[in-house]
Order: C-alpha cells, then sequence, then structure tokens
C-alpha cells in the first residue's frame, strides 16, 4: 500500500509499476488507470507486488474481478514497449516522471490527492515543479489593460526567482509566460494537448531548449486539445502554485471562471483576482467567492501562501 499523500522513497519497482499500470505511451488492448483508479489501487496495494503475478494472484491481491486482473496483467506485460517509448521521448528532451518518483511534485500530490495525475511528461527542468511560483490565468480574448496587468504580475514573479506557471493559451496565459521570460525568470507551461503536440510550436521548442520554459503534461504525448484536457490541465496549474492570480475572467462562464472556482472550493492554492482599474466584473465576483482583491501588484507578493479557509455565505 503507498500513501498518495507521500510516496516519497517508493522502490524503483514501484515506480515502474505505477508508470506500466497508467501507462499512454503505449496502446494497448487495455485501458490504462485513471487518477482516482490508480490512487484507489495503491491504497490496497504497493503496484510493485503485482509485477509477478499471473491473473489468478491478481485476483486474491488486489480482491478483484477476473476481467480486472487481465486487464492490470496486460498492461504490467508492457514493460519492453513502454521503456522504447521512453527513451524515444528522451532522446527528444521528454522526461516520463511517476507521481510515486522523488522528482514529482510534491504540492501536486498533497493539494490535489486522488485527483493527481499518476504522472507528468516534462520537458525541461523537472525541479522547477517544485518550487514557489506564481500561477497567472485569464480570458483568451482580455482587454489590452488585462494582459498588462498579466505582464506586471508575471515580471514582478520573476524578479523574486518564481516560475510563472499557465496554460500556454492566447491572451493572458501567453502574455504572462512571455513577460517571465523577458524580465530573466522562468516559466512552467500545463498544456491542454499532449506535449508534443504543444512543442511544435517554434517560440516553445526554442525557450524549452534555452532553459526559459518547462512543460508539464499529464496526457498522452501526442493528445490533441479536447475540452476536458482544458479542464483536467486547470487544476494542474492552481496546484503547482503557491498564489495563483487570476487577471480576467468572464462572469459564470470559460475555463477561467470554472478553473477558479474549483480551485477556491477544493482550496488547490491561494487565489486571487486583479479588481484594479479596468478589472473585469467576473474578477469582482470571484473575489465574492473567496479570492483574495489586488488592486496593487506589489501587494500579490506579500499575501500568506497558506490557503484561506472557504468562505462562508452570509445568512441574513
Amino acid at each position: 500500500m503507498i500513501d498518495n499523500q507521500s510516496p516519497a522513497g517508493a522502490s524503483q519497482e514501484s515506480v515502474r509499476a505505477a508508470l506500466l499500470l497508467t501507462n499512454r505511451l503505449v496502446v494497448l488492448d487495455a485501458t490504462p488507470l485513471p487518477a482516482g483508479e490508480f490512487w484507489k489501487l495503491t491504497e490496497r496495494v504497493d503496484p510493485a507486488d503485482l509485477l509477478e503475478l499471473d491473473v489468478a494472484g491478481i485476483v486474491d491481491v488486489v480482491r478483484c474481478a477476473h476481467d480486472e486482473a487481465v486487464r492490470y496483467r496486460t498492461l504490467l506485460d508492457a514493460s519492453t514497449a513502454l521503456m522504447f517509448e521512453q527513451e524515444r521521448l528522451l532522446e527528444g528532451g521528454v522526461t516520463l516522471v511517476s507521481a510515486l518518483d522523488d522528482r514529482f511534485p510534491a504540492g501536486l500530490r498533497g493539494r490535489l490527492a486522488s485527483a493527481c495525475p499518476p504522472f507528468l511528461l516534462v520537458a525541461g527542468a523537472v525541479e522547477w515543479l517544485g518550487r514557489p511560483a506564481l500561477g497567472v490565468v485569464g480570458s483568451r480574448d482580455a482587454a489590452p489593460e488585462a494582459l498588462e496587468v498579466a505582464r506586471d504580475a508575471a515580471r514582478n514573479s520573476a524578479v523574486r526567482g518564481w516560475p510563472v506557471v499557465s496554460g500556454l493559451a492566447r491572451g493572458v496565459d501567453q502574455a504572462a509566460m512571455a513577460a517571465a521570460i523577458e524580465a530573466g525568470g522562468h516559466a512552467v507551461g500545463v498544456p491542454a494537448d499532449g506535449i508534443l503536440h504543444a512543442s511544435r510550436n517554434v517560440e516553445v521548442r526554442r525557450s524549452v531548449h534555452d532553459g526559459h520554459l518547462c512543460l508539464a503534461s499529464p496526457f498522452a504525448p501526442s493528445a490533441p486539445f479536447r475540452a476536458g484536457n482544458a479542464i483536467g490541465r486547470n487544476k494542474i496549474i492552481y496546484a503547482l502554485s503557491q498564489i495563483a492570480f487570476v487577471a480576467a475572467a468572464d462572469e459564470g462562464s470559460g475555463g477561467t471562471w470554472a478553473g477558479a472556482n474549483e480551485a477556491i472550493d477544493r482550496r488547490y492554492s491561494r487565489v486571487a483576482a486583479w479588481t484594479g482599474a479596468g478589472a473585469e466584473v467576473g474578477n469582482t465576483a470571484l473575489v465574492a467567492r473567496g479570492a483574495t482583491p489586488i488592486t496593487n501588484i506589489a501587494t500579490l507578493f506579500d499575501l500568506d501562501p497558506a490557503i484561506p479557509p472557504p468562505s462562508q455565505d452570509a445568512l441574513f
């Protein structure tokens, strides 16, 4: 049994088995375990204990149905194919990191719990994912004022040595990440498609190669953009951030609104929202939901990164 809150020190066999059970690098006749199912399994058994078992043995140890044990065995038998794919990706600068690996960001495990992705594909410096960081998010069609606010926050983050975490989308995401890099800082991008898709962009590849940008993806390497992927990556952006700053949000709709509300409700990170000049109505609505109002970017970094208790609606 492995606790997803504190898997540091997991054996290499446990890490290997975890990667096989959640393998999205090789197409097989078995569906890889999604996050919730993977973490539920680790509550019952160390994945390494399954490596040498036959189907009957897996049924006995996991207490699962025969068909489910066949699925586990099929996934575990793909060791050679997975190794070849790992090596191919590594030649292109992409590292596969299990959630049971000591290199995996502990904050992601602790904050997301059973929603934590069981692996990340990383291009760039893995260690950046464990540093204090500022998340910067906002609408794709944000006004010029909001884009400048995002850039200002990113520049301030770079001065403090905090990477900026965002989603690579046009608008606020790209403005913030570019400003952080231009200011001599670093950026972490969490794309809503596979890491090989995201790295097709020439500027993205150059920034990773030059050591300014790190990409981190919980999806299959060539996964296309999907709305569900965008929702899934939002929680990762928040959970990698000490403080998450919303530059612009449309009230009641859009990924920024949904992601910020989920982060506030589930306390993935400290969420702050711009309420100064030119602020969107949605930002004020997020403050009513529990985000911290920011009217001066300099004060953003004075916030205690500890997540405040959830706000409670007034009774009268």
